[in-house]
């Protein structure tokens, strides 16, 4: 079905972008966090070449190379700043609501239930990681891609040959950036049953050479990719965190999981309540005869089966199955519009004129009641959410701006310590931070406490962190040296500069504002430090 785009549709799209950005603007000011700062070191530490052939090659084991091209291709331009990359997260974000408006508008066919699918999807507050972490550009290019390929199979169907080649490349790509999207061959059967299942019917086992075309050459297409991703050596699978538990009790006990936050509810749906949701669900989608409510339905349980059998849980995983619960409760709350509607013309006897504008009027306070519904549940959930995100992200700019303030350079290939830092020893934050910041995958980085001795005799830079901050950075050569020592200061120096340091720290935690460390620290290095005879 092709559409063409009106006014009134460029209108709907803006006024959900805006309700987007309403709630998700402050995640283009995010620092990298601690999955981006691994990402980019894994895809970093790889040539583009590598790279570019683990696309080409997308059953293989490689970790979704997409989004390694994403990163090096981003850090290639514009280096350590996470600006760019936000703000190449949130035109993705802009281009699935767009992708989202034809998908949910080709299904339904009504421009009101499309709207009200985009107020719904437009922002959850429990994918705070979508609107803060570039980390989660797999997701967004995979339901691009995704969204993508189901948009061209609804707008051209059959699939002329140019086509097909044009859904290969989409589907591929979608592939390469997660693997939610071997989904898509079952809903593209899905779409065909429910929707053509009387040219089904008739063409019989033609229907694959024909209109399912799609559904064919999408199927062959999955077959190596899961085979390479399940059998192949390194496949994602060994991680135990990926580890498969096949069962109809673990699919339940997943998607009861994912219903409570995605309903903003505490621990309400358990294994029964969610079973009979889903049955009335399906009820009401047979009873009304939506083929809307009836996809969406299969939408919402299919799309969930990659990660759906695996120990690991993130909310933002709901980011693709969200397009079928969208669809479902427009189409839900538009046959409730138009019921009570009905409803009121009967009983007050309204005919003519009055009629059309009673319709006018249901249709413009139904999106504007549910923005007044979700608009305070937003707001409460997002203050718990990234509350939540905030507290597991490692301090990243706050590290990046004191290095860059103490050490602007460092010689390549060279050697770093950092004496005193907080982080666990398995973590390797300080590793991925100082290559990434200073532009060389060769640096070495060291960690030792200040009261562990020093073996070896010469490190390009000495950061010493204390009270959650870098107040030094000495070049240290020559003798071992233990302890303390390692600041290079004379001891009355070093107890003056702390208390001054402590003191300022204090300062600017009751003032909540940032503190101006980068200038201040600095120089009270240059005032304290003494050389030695």
């Amino acid at each position: 079905m092709r559409l063409y785009s009106t006014r009134v549709d460029t209108l709907l799209v803006l006024l959900a972008l805006g309700w987007f950005f309403l709630f998700a603007h402050h995640g283009l000011s995010a620092p990298f966090s601690g999955d981006d700062l691994m990402n980019l070191h894994g895809y970093l530490s790889r040539s583009t070449v590598s790279l570019l052939v683990d696309n080409l090659c997308y059953w293989s084991t490689a970790y979704r190379p997409l989004g390694g091209l994403f990163y090096s291709a981003l850090y290639h331009y514009f280096g350590f700043d996470p600006l760019p990359f936000r703000v190449a997260c949130f035109a993705i974000m802009t281009l699935n609501l767009g992708l989202l408006w034809r998908f949910t508008l080709r299904l339904s066919g009504s421009r009101e239930t499309a709207f009200l699918a985009l107020l719904i999807a437009g922002y959850h507050a429990w994918f705070v990681d979508l609107y803060y972490s570039t980390g989660t550009i797999y997701d967004l290019l995979c339901y691009a891609f995704y969204l993508g390929s189901f948009n061209l199979c609804l707008r051209v169907r059959p699939l002329a040959w140019r086509h097909l080649a044009v859904l290969i490349v989409l589907y591929v790509c979608a592939l390469n950036a997660k693997e939610m999207a071997v989904t898509l061959p079952v809903l593209l059967a899905a779409y065909e049953l429910i929707y053509h299942r009387h040219a089904l019917r008739e063409s019989g086992f033609a229907w694959l050479l024909g209109a399912g075309r799609g559904v064919l050459v999408t199927s062959l297409l999955t077959l190596p990719y899961v085979a390479g991703k399940l059998l192949c050596a390194g496949s994602l699978v060994e991680n135990p965190a990926y580890h498969l538990s096949i069962s109809p009790g673990r699919y339940l006990d997943t998607f009861h999981l994912y219903l409570n936050p995605l309903l903003y509810q505490d621990h309400v749906f358990r294994d029964p309540n969610t079973i009979q949701l889903l049955l009335a669900m399906l009820a009401l989608a047979l009873c009304s005869r939506s083929r809307p409510l009836l996809f969406a339905w299969c939408f919402v349980l299919l799309s969930l089966l990659p990660v759906a059998f695996i120990a690991h849980y993130s909310a933002f995983f709901l980011y693709l199955p969200m397009a079928g619960w969208s669809l479902y409760a427009a189409g839900l709350l538009v046959i409730a519009r138009r019921l009570l509607t009905s409803l009121v013309l009967r009983f007050a006897a309204i005919r003519g004129g009055q009629e059309k504008r009673l319709h006018l009027i249901s249709v413009i306070t139904l999106p504007v009641l549910l923005a007044l519904f979700l608009a305070p549940q937003h707001r409460r959930e997002s203050v718990k959410t990234l509350h939540i995100f905030e507290t597991a992200q490692p301090p990243s700019r706050q590290l990046a701006a004191e290095m860059l303030a103490l050490r602007p350079t460092l010689p390549r290939g060279g050697h770093v310590l950092f004496v005193g830092d907080p982080f666990a020893p398995d973590e390797y934050f300080l590793l991925f931070l100082t290559r990434l910041l200073y532009r060389d995958m060769s640096l070495t980085v060291d960690r030792t406490s200040p009261q562990q001795p020093l073996r070896r005799h010469h490190f390009d830079a000495v950061f010493t962190f204390q009270c959650g901050h870098l107040l030094s950075a000495t070049r240290h050569s020559g003798r071992p040296l233990g302890g303390n020592s390692i600041l290079e200061m004379r001891p009355e120096a070093a107890r003056v500069r702390n208390a001054l340091v402590l003191h300022l720290v204090e300062l600017n935690r009751r003032q909540e504002k940032r503190p101006p460390r980068n200038i201040v620290i600095p120089a009270l290095d240059g005032f304290l430090r003494g050389r030695r005879a």
